[in-house]
């Protein structure tokens, strides 16, 4: 049996190999969220938002990222520029543009050229084609979250976890019957 200063000092190594194992760890060069709401491009000085929104998910990349600044801090990082709904980057040698808002779909031909990652928070429209590498919310419902490297190998979270019952969507071959209660049985009296 240890003794409760070897137990201490065991407990210490374990702490301070994990937390050496979780720096090692390689984070993603490009993260986008699963509905196309948020994208997050590592830089040097950390990783920057396309925007601060939606919180929740900001918050929980740069947490992972051992990054202790905000969401809002991390939109003005130096990594992505323009306006507001149409806010790009440069990543590979290409253009990557997140195309937010109401006016996403009327960005979407000027973005969609010279081989340019897209990232539109919205349905493209049937049949839209272009010179991009396009992932809209269609796409993205399919794939869920995607993971770049830094070689732009791409991981996907839905085929990372694998079929769960609590996340796939209930797949109905046609519409339920009627759903309506059936009339109570009244007894003779309330007629």
């Amino acid at each position: 049996m240890l003794s409760r200063g070897a137990f201490r000092s065991a407990m210490v190594a374990v702490l301070l190999l994990a937390f050496a194992g979780w720096g090692l760890a390689s984070r993603p060069a490009l993260l986008i969220a699963p509905e196309g709401a948020l994208v997050g491009l590592m830089t040097p000085e950390g990783r920057a938002l396309s925007k601060a929104a939606p919180s929740f998910t900001a918050e929980g990349w740069l947490e992972a990222d051992g990054d202790a600044v905000t969401p809002k801090e991390a939109v003005v990082r130096t990594g992505f520029s323009g306006p507001k709904g149409a806010r790009q980057a440069a990543w590979q040698g290409r253009a990557l543009v997140h195309l937010t808002g109401k006016a996403a779909l009327g960005n979407l031909e000027k973005a969609c050229r010279d081989g340019a990652l897209v990232v539109l928070d919205t349905i493209a429209p049937k049949g839209f084609k272009g010179d991009c590498q396009l992932y809209d919310a269609r796409r993205l419902a399919r794939t869920g979250a995607l993971a770049f490297d830094a070689a732009g190998q791409s991981r996907a979270a839905r085929a990372e976890a694998g079929h769960r019952l609590w996340t796939d969507r209930l797949k109905r071959k046609r519409p339920p019957e009627d759903r309506t209660a059936p009339e109570p049985d009244l007894p003779a009296g309330d007629q």
